[in-house]
């Protein structure tokens, strides 16, 4: 069901582990699609933003995806944009380093406060956020997460986002159970919508 631009991109990963979860991810993403749409997975085009954020040619449905090893986020809507982001939460040295360049001075000096007990789980909950964020607009890390700002702690809203993206307030940020040691996040328009959470199967195969 993959273009041929997605089997040329398979068939450049050296790894067989990357090879074989990206074509998983890219059957999930089609099959998710053209569930909603009622099509053939193989007859969804696929095109580029400015930035590289992916979407459906004819824009029928706006969506995101994230994974974190073998861990696939997919998220779809048809009123707006939207972003997710999903990370497998583990210790790592670098974690106050990271939050130092990737968080706002006022973020950054919250989560030093914590206790060393709440600090891991509480980088992710920012980073997933913002992350989201930069995802929903179309612009990535590039637009650099220091610039969007979340409330420290579970259901943290956004604060303070670049001012070309209106107010904070326009913005909704949701925190997706997955499980235990997983954080995931959505960001969309604050324009009183609902989720409904649905159960990938993997491809037979």
């Amino acid at each position: 069901m993959l273009s041929d631009g997605e089997r040329q991109k398979a068939r450049s990963f050296q790894r067989e582990m990357m090879r074989d979860r990206y074509i998983a991810v890219r059957g999930l993403l089609r099959q998710t699609l053209a569930s909603y749409l009622h099509v053939e997975p193989a007859s969804l085009q696929f095109v580029l933003g400015e930035h590289g954020k992916p979407s459906l040619a004819d824009a029928a449905l706006r969506f995101n995806l994230s994974h974190s090893a073998d861990t696939l986020l997919i998220a779809v809507a048809d009123f707006t944009d939207i972003g997710v982001d999903i990370e497998i939460i583990r210790a790592r040295g670098s974690l106050g380093s990271l939050a130092r360049r990737c968080f706002s001075q006022r973020e950054f000096q919250a989560w030093c406060l914590l206790a060393p007990d709440q600090q891991e789980i509480n980088f992710y909950r920012l980073w997933t956020k913002k992350e989201a964020f930069v995802k929903a607009v179309g612009r990535g890390i590039a637009l650099g997460l220091d610039r969007c700002e979340v409330e420290l702690g579970p259901g943290g809203e956004l604060r303070a986002i670049p001012d070309e993206y209106g107010l904070a307030t326009d913005w909704k940020a949701i925190e997706l159970p997955v499980h235990a040691d997983v954080c995931a996040a959505l960001v969309a328009e604050n324009c009183g919508f609902s989720l409904r959470r649905l159960q990938l199967q993997p491809i037979a195969g």
